[in-house]
């Protein structure tokens, strides 16, 4: 019988399983999306599953054990059922295992799906612990939601929770474990992927640091303005951007301009004056378009402590009015962001 599979434009339609990935490439694939997003990965050992690594969050080096196979039909009446199974001559020494901060063990299926990049589905090691030969159960339709959530939860036909997961997102649903293959998300309105990033910003910020640090080590042959370069170039187009795209929900901070590739992720304090933490704070920075933003880089405007804009006298009248100085609004301003300010305004062009 025919099977429900994902084709290249995320849709589900009825066809023939894809190709499988070899051992090989599986774990390439899942090397390849644990060292996304600054997140630093390395195999111990590959051989035999188990396969084991660490994962480096920013704030642990996770021991993980990863048991992944590729996802296949069930060969049951339900064309949109998936599973993997797990023999039972597998080593159970990381499904016994208990999860902790810095010990995790993962079940995965890989399903290689036609829209571009493999997808995941993770399942509770708790629930294995002493199978004999057992297989684990996902629809296809949850599986796809991953091209589009990012990270999706389910519940297999027996309630246990499952994860389908982008190979974005796999290192962050590592790092958030828990036991019972739930993870350490807070609950709300907004999307679980974004809980999940806003969860894990301070383990980023680390992460980028780290990163920093191991870049100026590759580059100290280059000269100090070539070093700022290259650093400036990977932070500022990086976790920094991210961080200002989300805190102005993707929108300049002075005009309704929102096509992404027209913003800035701008420093208030600038680049070459702030601390490698200053450079990845959020408070020192703000959101705006190409036009705004040479604006506030070549100071010739600023923000007083409440937000109003303050134009240099350098600009004649007639330039403000035709920049649109004179009607641009106020910005929110937080108390973290005040002696940031403090600096900027001290440069406005007199």
């Amino acid at each position: 019988m025919p099977y429900n599979q994902i084709a290249a434009n995320g849709t589900i339609v009825s066809g023939t399983n894809p190709a499988t990935l070899s051992a090989v490439d599986i774990k390439k694939q899942i090397e390849t999306d644990l060292n996304r997003n600054d997140y630093t990965f390395k195999w111990n050992s590959r051989r035999s599953q188990p396969y084991s690594g660490v994962l480096d969050d920013g704030d642990n080096q996770i021991d993980v054990y990863i048991y992944a196979w590729n996802m296949t039909p069930a060969y049951r009446l339900n064309p949109s059922e998936k599973r993997i199974q797990i023999r039972a001559s597998v080593d159970n020494i990381g499904i016994n295992r208990p999860i902790t901060s810095t010990q995790k063990t993962i079940i995965l299926g890989l399903y290689n799906s036609a829209s571009g990049t493999p997808l995941y589905a993770a399942w509770d090691p708790s629930v294995n612990v002493g199978h004999g030969q057992k297989s684990c159960y996902v629809q296809i339709e949850d599986v796809a939601k991953a091209i589009t959530d990012g990270i999706y939860q389910t519940t297999d036909r027996n309630g246990a929770p499952i994860f389908t997961i982008a190979p974005d997102f796999l290192a962050d649903y590592i790092s958030s474990l828990q036991a019972g293959n739930a993870i350490n998300v807070p609950p709300g309105p907004r999307p679980l992927k974004t809980r999940v990033r806003a969860a894990g910003t301070s383990k980023h910020k680390k992460r980028v640091l780290k990163s920093v640090e191991s870049l100026k080590s590759k580059i100290a042959n280059l000269s100090n303005t070539e070093q700022e370069t290259v650093i400036k170039a990977r932070v500022g187009q990086g976790y920094f951007r991210d961080l200002l795209i989300n805190k102005y929900s993707c929108k300049c901070a002075l005009c309704n301009i929102s096509t992404e590739t027209m913003l800035r992720a701008s420093h208030i304090k600038s680049w070459k004056q702030s601390t490698d933490a200053e450079k990845l704070d959020e408070n020192n920075g703000l959101l705006l378009c190409a036009h705004h933003d040479a604006l506030f880089d070549k100071h010739l405007i600023t923000f007083d402590n409440s937000g109003n804009v303050q134009i240099s006298p350098t600009l004649s009248t007639q330039e403000q009015m035709d920049l649109g100085l004179t009607t641009l609004p106020s910005i929110a301003v937080t108390p973290a962001m005040l002696p940031y300010l403090a600096v900027h305004q001290s440069k406005l062009r007199g």
